[in-house]
């Protein structure tokens, strides 16, 4: 027969909160700096043995207690059962890849002990672009039913966003005048080298700078030296190997006097026929 489940027993308090449906929730809407503590729950010597058998931990310090003294629960249980209360009294988050897990353990717990945990949302890493999740950090604390701290830790995983978050965040397209999404610059093609097959590029005709171009460039080009001829010489013309020999040009007869016309010895004697009476 079960239990009563009345509304003020515990029994029923416990099977309310395990049958409601959960809702796991996005990385969004997890509370940063929010706080929940776990309900109690009492370590048994029973469960230490189980758990040794399921984990396979049969050292001493596990399945064997000391003289007078309970058996030592060992540590991956008690991170095990602040799990599994964290499951129940805290919002679950859609958890996508556990991180890490970071624990120390600076009191023993013993069968018959009563440990709750305290866990304490501390970080939400920004997501980087547009990607699908982002890493959380939760600080669990587990204590005793006296408030002495057992164990501590971090628990570092990757929550699920909201698809509506993610598509905020994208950066947006360039759009055109048009409407249209803006087309990528077309890349250009590279030609082939002139050994490659098939056929060869064509050379690109040239145009003919204009005439007054030429005449501006000529003009505003250094002036042009005039080379000096040399003079002709006589091995001039001559080839390589062939001797050369001088040719002297002859010397051309002087012209002869022109004949003395009648008249002007007529002249010439009738003044020497003067000059000679003036003497006298």
């Amino acid at each position: 027969m079960w239990p009563s489940s009345a509304p003020g027993s515990r029994f029923g308090e416990s099977r309310r909160a395990i049958l409601r449906p959960i809702e796991p929730l996005s990385f969004d809407d997890l509370p940063l700096g929010g706080e929940w503590t776990t309900r109690r729950r009492t370590i048994s010597d029973s469960e230490i043995a189980l758990f040794a058998g399921i984990s396979g931990d049969f050292s001493p310090l596990s399945i064997e207690s000391g003289h007078g003294q309970a058996r030592l629960a060992p540590p991956t249980l008690i991170v095990a059962v602040a799990v599994g209360l964290g499951t129940i009294d805290m919002p679950v988050p859609q958890v996508e890849e556990w991180e890490w897990l970071n624990w120390k353990f600076p009191r023993p717990i013993h069968a018959g002990d009563t440990i709750y945990a305290r866990w304490t949302l501390t970080q939400k890493r920004p997501p980087v672009g547009g990607a699908a999740t982002s890493i959380v950090v939760w600080r669990v604390d587990v204590h005793t039913a006296d408030g002495a701290l057992c164990a501590e830790g971090e628990v570092g995983a990757k929550v699920r966003r909201l698809a509506g978050a993610r598509d905020r965040e994208r950066p947006a397209e360039p759009v055109a005048a048009s409407g249209a999404v803006a087309a990528a610059p077309r890349r250009r093609r590279r030609r082939r080298p002139a050994g490659s097959n098939g056929p060869l590029p064509e050379t690109p005709a040239i145009a003919a700078p204009p005439a007054s171009t030429v005449k501006q460039e000529r003009a505003s080009s250094a002036p042009r030296r005039r080379r000096r001829r040399r003079p002709a010489s006589p091995t001039a013309g001559a080839r390589d190997g062939e001797p050369v020999t001088a040719t002297m040009a002859k010397p051309e007869p002087p012209p002869a006097a022109a004949p003395a016309s009648s008249g002007s010895a007529e002249r010439g004697g009738l003044s020497r026929v003067i000059r000679r009476l003036r003497r006298s």
